[in-house]
């Protein structure tokens, strides 16, 4: 009988976590993360000046913080017209990037649309980098907190100009890539992006809209919960409380870009209108912020709860052994315990495994990942079958990590023989290689090239109309080639695990 006992008090420690239980602790409870943010854009009607210190004061009010993404022209316009009033209210929340001149074309995806990567890199590097700059000097900022890009004017080379900005979160909606509406990693970068259902707003211009906005947010946060916490994303732009058509639309529409003395201002809303917005905001933002087990943050906050583990600590045997069968089956980003690894991950400690292995007849201990990018243009190898003697295999996997750790990249092709071979195969002979090895510990005479499946890269949207729908592009704006850029990307993929 107590045999049994102990036996049932034991299953019952491990279902409700045993360590927190025994030590007496509570046991966490699922956490519904909401993030405001603001494009904080028009530079045209003076009254967006103060309907962005408003927003800030209502959050102020209610002892919570948001994200205000501010476009350097907006930066230099408020210190022109000596506004240190509406400065000072923004600073007290977190203050991203949202390019230099927003709408004024060209936009990010049209002077990127033709670029390769470099050419894009630098051309994103040359064109919002004094945008930046003056956006850091005015708010005092050592680097912005995040980075959204204008419309859905979403390019990949960005990531990249990012990385060298010091920005370390992407946080915007748009379709062009995403990872079933969760946060994930991209080409280096955390991304709060594509949230797909788990994105939502209230319409704040009348009570009813509040009403179901309420109703809309619950829903969302109730998902979370079950599904062991998540983020909820939540924005508008502070202009919405003031005009009656936005900026840009009046301005730069269907490809426009008049001289700058011929902008116009937009129609602005009547005064209590305006009021009444706001009012119906500040008891939005109340009714989702007291909601049980909810905690407003702010973009710092995000990268805070979703580091990214891979780097933390090394990878022993038993964890290659699993990458490899993972990548073996699909070339694609992979759960090792607590942490996530892309395919490009993945495929440099493999091919770091086999060189370890070579020298010392046993596969590494401790072996950490190295970042890099996927290709940057599409592979032209043409060999899908055949074996390769093992020294040569070898000699692959050091040409490699060599050519990753020059180019900060993946290569197009990787030679194996003197044979062009697709970086997907790559990847999937590897994983056909490095798990026997685990298992066996002898290598074998010859390797057979195995053909990858690289699933991964359906998370990256096709080319097509529904990408470019902002109301800014010239019509029938289509971007089929940096699209097969963003498509090579999908090899830094993998999704950010929330830190409980």
């Amino acid at each position: 009988m107590r045999t049994a006992f102990r036996t049932v008090i034991a299953l019952l420690l491990a279902l409700l976590g045993s360590a927190a239980f025994a030590a007496g602790k509570p046991m966490p409870k699922p956490t519904a993360y909401v993030t405001f943010w603001f494009d904080t854009e028009d530079y045209l009607l003076p009254a967006a000046d103060d309907a962005a210190k408003r927003l800030a004061e209502i959050f102020e009010a209610q002892g919570v913080r948001a994200t205000f993404k501010v476009v350097g022209e907006k930066a230099r316009v408020l210190r022109d017209r000596r506004r240190a009033d509406v400065i000072a209210a923004l600073k007290k929340h977190d203050i991203g990037y949202h390019t230099d001149f927003h709408s004024v074309h060209p936009t990010p995806s049209e002077y990127s649309r033709d670029a390769d990567w470099d050419e894009g890199v630098a051309e994103f590097l040359a064109r919002e980098g004094q945008g930046l700059l003056d956006l850091q000097r005015i708010f005092g900022l050592d680097r912005a907190a995040c980075y959204g890009q204008p419309g859905s004017s979403w390019t990949p080379q960005s990531y990249a100009a990012l990385r060298q900005m010091r920005i370390p979160l992407y946080l915007d909606d748009a379709s062009q890539v995403g990872l079933d509406g969760r946060p994930f990693w991209y080409a280096g970068v955390l991304n709060a992006f594509n949230l797909r259902g788990y994105t939502t707003r209230a319409n704040v211009k009348s009570d009813e809209g509040v009403r179901a906005g309420c109703e809309e947010f619950d829903k969302l946060r109730a998902r979370a919960l079950r599904e062991g916490g998540g983020l909820i994303s939540i924005y508008y732009h502070p202009c919405e409380w003031v005009h009656e058509q936005f900026w840009d639309g009046v301005n730069f529409a269907k490809g426009a870009n008049p001289p700058r003395s011929e902008w116009k201002q937009p129609p602005q809303k009547p005064a209590e209108q305006t009021e009444a917005e706001f009012q119906n905001f500040a008891r939005y933002l109340e009714f989702v912020r007291t909601r049980a087990n909810v905690r407003l943050v702010t973009a710092s906050d995000i990268v805070s709860l979703y580091p990214d583990r891979a780097y933390a600590q090394p990878f022993g045997p038993g964890d290659l052994a699993a990458m490899a069968r993972a990548v073996e089956q699909e070339v694609s980003f992979a759960r090792v315990g607590e942490r996530t690894l892309s395919a490009a991950e993945i495929t440099s400690l493999l091919a770091r495994a086999v060189e370890e292995f070579a020298r010392g007849g046993r596969l590494p201990e401790a072996l950490k990942p190295r970042f890099c990018y996927g290709p940057s243009s599409a592979s032209s190898a043409t060999v899908e079958s055949g074996a390769f003697a093992w020294p040569r295999f070898v000699e692959a996997c050091r040409d490699y990590t060599r050519a990753t750790a020059r180019l900060d990249r993946m290569p197009a092709v990787v030679w194996i023989a003197g044979r062009a071979v697709d970086p997907v195969d790559f990847a999937a002979t590897l994983g056909a290689v490095v798990a026997p090895l685990a298992a066996a510990g002898q290598a074998p005479e010859t390797v057979e090239l195995r053909q990858g499946n690289w699933s991964v890269a359906r998370y990256v949207a096709e080319d097509a109309d529904n990408l470019w729908g902002w109301v800014i592009f010239p019509e029938d704006f289509r971007a089929p080639k940096m699209m097969a850029l963003a498509r090579l990307q999908s090899w830094t993929l993998k999704p950010a695990m929330l830190q409980k």
